[in-house]
């Protein structure tokens, strides 16, 4: 993460409680010549415009009041949608039971890409065990490039 979304983020932080609002990720980016600051938040019942709208209310002074971010720049904040991206490894115990599309660095016991249920982390916290028709297996956390929760429509 950059240091200007890393310092969103901490902004994001202060007011999420009081909000009911979870941060599940920040990022700063620039899309052809427009530059964004994006908030994915997220609630235990979802997302609505209406708490969007909040968190946005809410963190622009704080952003305007630091004004550590130079240019110009749009302030997004949405849902992270369905199929989520899973960025903390305490999420693999939040979402046991939920399908994964998950994708790995390198080859781990002949798997690079699979989808599979997440049964939640091992007792060290230091792998994730799946389960799939073949059976459970665990791969470590520093092994996996990138989760998505995998719902169907």
């Amino acid at each position: 993460m950059s240091k200007i979304a890393n310092r969103a983020a901490a902004l994001g932080e202060k007011i999420a409680p009081e909000l009911g609002i979870e941060i599940i990720h920040t990022e700063f980016v620039k899309e052809g010549a427009m530059r964004f600051l994006r908030f994915y938040i997220d609630t235990p019942n979802g997302v609505s415009t209406q708490e969007c709208e909040a968190f946005s209310r809410a963190i622009n002074p704080l952003l305007d009041e630091e004004d550590f971010i130079e240019g110009q720049y749009y302030l997004e904040v949405s849902s992270p949608g369905i199929n989520r991206p899973i960025r903390k490894k305490e999420e693999y115990d939040k979402y046991k039971g939920r399908q994964a599309a998950v994708a790995l660095f390198t080859n781990v016991e002949g798997r690079k890409k699979f989808k599979a249920v997440i049964k939640g982390l091992d007792e060290a916290g230091l792998s994730v065990i799946f389960s799939d028709e073949a059976g459970e297996f665990s791969i470590p956390l520093e092994k996996i490039s990138k989760a998505t929760l995998d719902e169907e429509v």
